[in-house]
């Protein structure tokens, strides 16, 4: 438990590291760059998403997962993983021409080429990155991603600054990838795994396979609001609505994403040394609404001084589709063991198939709700997200005995948390004449009371993660 624990600590350090200088450098950016350059970057980066998807093909996930990881099976993992990612590349470079001229962008044209680039390190990084994963090593793995991360900032506010528009962001990504599989192969050299071989290909191929085809679902899931809405309503409302994704993905960005890539080998560690998966999914979804839910609430609340913080006065749109998001991604408080837990269960095939019953009617709400503006495009993850999480709990509960119930009350003190976070904003809004958009000095004393509600919310509910808490404060304390 302890090395899960520091494994936790250092992921969150990376994710919070990470965050913070992506930040600073959306912060800047957001004060350099237009809406519209931000729509530029964001269709692009949305091509590329549908098809980078395809580049690892799964083979990093095998390494993790995989029982013995021999040099056969490590050197057919990069071999995909490089044959895949020189295809998309060259797919990429192909693509370029024609789809800007689909969204009569002519910049698109050089982000994507130089994007294209930035696809052809990630095969250079699989299998260091994935074997420091298999070794729970976050600690290299932080390091390593907050020198990306920094070097991405570096260029991104340099070019800004120096008036290159939306290039500066598709040279910041190219800037961090390089550095990233720079970095990775010192910090764990494996210079055998270079050497291309197919022995061993099959396994990684099936697997791969599977893994690849959900990731494609989903990821077409993630991409295809972002080019709906840049070919029907233009390129600032995708400006706005990627803005509007980006300050609610905020509670991920900071938890979610920091436990993700602890999960699947501490969960795959745990089934080996038989533990029961049923617990540790309980237990996961109990901790995740403590956090996320009164997140959620409080940046519902709390939209529009903090998009005003994070952005500028210039992006008035925002606020309210962060208040019609945020509620709606209540919904989405297992997402996060899904994928892992299947896995773990062997049910890779699952993971498509459940992609396959909820994604296709989710993108045609979608669509169907581009038509009638960009707040009504925010407003369908109110159907879609309660669809695919019953979907993706059903598919659980073919293999863990889970009731109904108990996930209930696992869920149940996050529930009670988050009403005593989101008070103190709601009395400071209520004091405020119900306005919505308070004053700096205002938000202050919300998120401060907000603090308290948390820690008062663990204390009444008697939920463990204060337990956990206590014992960080005195462990810092006698490091102090």
């Amino acid at each position: 438990m302890t090395g899960l624990r520091r494994s936790l600590m250092f992921s969150f350090l990376d994710r919070y590291g990470v965050y913070a200088l992506g930040l600073v450098g959306t912060v800047i950016a957001a004060r350099l760059l237009t809406p519209a350059d931000f729509g530029v970057f964001a269709v692009g980066a949305s091509i590329v998403m549908l098809i980078d998807v395809l580049r690892d093909f799964g083979a990093g996930t095998y390494l993790v997962q995989v029982q013995h990881p021999h040099r056969d099976v490590v050197r057919a993992a990069y071999t995909v993983s490089l044959l895949i990612s020189l295809v998309c590349a060259g797919l990429l470079v192909g693509a370029a021409g024609p789809v800007a001229r689909f969204y009569r962008e002519p910049g698109l044209e050089s982000v994507l080429l130089v994007l294209a680039v930035a696809l052809l390190s990630n095969p250079l990084s699989t299998v260091a990155t994935s074997m420091l994963r298999r070794d729970m090593a976050f600690d290299v793995l932080a390091a390593i991603s907050i020198a990306g991360a920094a070097m991405q900032l570096v260029v991104l506010s340099s070019l800004a600054w120096l008036g290159h528009g939306y290039m500066a962001m598709a040279w910041g990504a190219l800037a961090n990838g390089l550095t990233r599989a720079v970095a990775v192969n010192i910090a764990r050299p494996i210079p055998w795994a270079f050497v291309p071989s197919f022995a061993g290909w099959r396994a990684v191929v099936v697997f791969g396979g599977w893994s690849t085809a959900t990731a494609i679902v989903n990821v077409i899931y993630d991409a295809l609001p972002q080019l709906l809405i840049g070919r029907i309503l233009g390129a600032a409302p995708v400006g706005l609505f990627g803005r509007a994704q980006m300050v609610c993905q905020l509670p991920d960005k900071l938890v979610v994403s920091a436990v993700h890539p602890v999960v699947l080998p501490a969960m795959a560690e745990y089934a080996r040394n038989g533990g029961s998966l049923k617990s540790a999914f309980l237990l996961g979804i109990r901790h995740m609404t403590a956090v996320q839910w009164p997140a959620l609430l409080c940046l519902a609340l709390l939209a529009d001084p903090i998009v005003r913080l994070l952005l500028g006065p210039q992006w008035g749109a925002v606020p309210n589709l962060v208040r019609i998001m945020a509620l709606g991604m209540l919904w989405l408080f297992p997402a996060f063991l899904t994928y892992p837990t299947l896995v773990t269960l062997g049910r890779i095939r699952d993971t498509l198939i459940q992609s396959l019953i909820t994604i296709p009617p989710s993108l045609l709400i979608i669509l169907l709700a581009s038509f009638h503006g960009i707040e009504a495009v925010a407003a369908t993850i109110w159907v879609t997200a309660p669809l695919q999480v019953l979907v993706a709990l059903a598919f659980i509960r073919r293999h863990l005995p889970i009731a109904l119930g108990e996930i209930v009350e696992a869920v149940r003190p996050g529930a009670l948390i988050a009403l005593c976070t989101a008070a103190g904003p709601a009395l400071v809004i209520v004091l405020s004449n119900l306005r919505l958009d308070i004053s700096t000095p205002a938000f202050v004393v919300a998120v401060f009371l907000a603090g308290c509600g948390w820690i008062l919310g663990l204390q009444v509910s008697g939920h463990p993660l204060l337990a956990e808490i206590l014992g960080l404060r005195r462990r810092f304390l006698r490091w102090a």
